[in-house]
């Protein structure tokens, strides 16, 4: 079941009106869907958000804004759920990059899973820029008219456009938190 189906009556329960959620809204449960983020951890992140508001702005809250909130979840589920296999994880996801960027990459041994984090997720920035820099400059329009309207929130773009851009390429991600 996808999270639209799964989180549409949560998510329009916590807002507390309307009967479908915008498309916009949409977009972004898709993306996280396809990064591969856990529905129970979205679900607590959406919570988590719409009940920091008062019920009167709720309604008009994109799901987006939700974004920090599941990113300081996802350092707790980290720790958590990485707990003794992530450097066997880094190894396989710094292997990955190297073979998408076509080089050896030295790389600092992370102290923890929250460090490695950090390491790939700059690799996978390269990863998606080498990939951006690989297209034709109809497919980066098209893809610049996909998210446009997420324009104004300059960060979500771009992760939206990588994450597009990754998908495109056969990759899920090279985070250790997501499969």
């Amino acid at each position: 079941m996808s999270f639209y189906r799964e989180l549409k009556g949560f998510i329009l329960e916590l807002k507390g009106e309307g009967f479908m959620l915008s498309p916009r809204d949409r977009l972004f449960l898709k993306h996280l869907e396809e990064s591969g983020y856990p529905i129970e951890l979205v679900r607590e992140a959406l919570r988590r958000f719409f009940l920091s508001y008062p019920p009167e702005r709720r309604k008009k809250l994109p799901l987006s804004m939700c974004r920090h909130e599941l990113e300081r979840l996802k350092k707790h589920y980290i720790k958590k759920e990485t707990a003794g296999d992530w450097r066997e994880k880094f190894r396989q996801k710094l292997e990955l990059a190297e073979k998408l960027l076509g080089e050896n990459l030295l790389v600092e041994e992370p102290e923890d899973p929250a460090r490695a984090e950090e390491l790939l997720e700059e690799l996978e920035k390269r990863v998606a820029k080498r990939l951006w820099e690989g297209l034709e400059e109809e497919e980066k329009k098209s893809l610049l008219r996909k998210y446009a309207t997420f324009k104004g929130d300059e960060e979500l773009f771009k992760l939206l456009i990588r994450r597009e851009l990754l998908k495109r390429a056969g990759i899920k991600s090279l985070s250790l938190f997501l499969d």
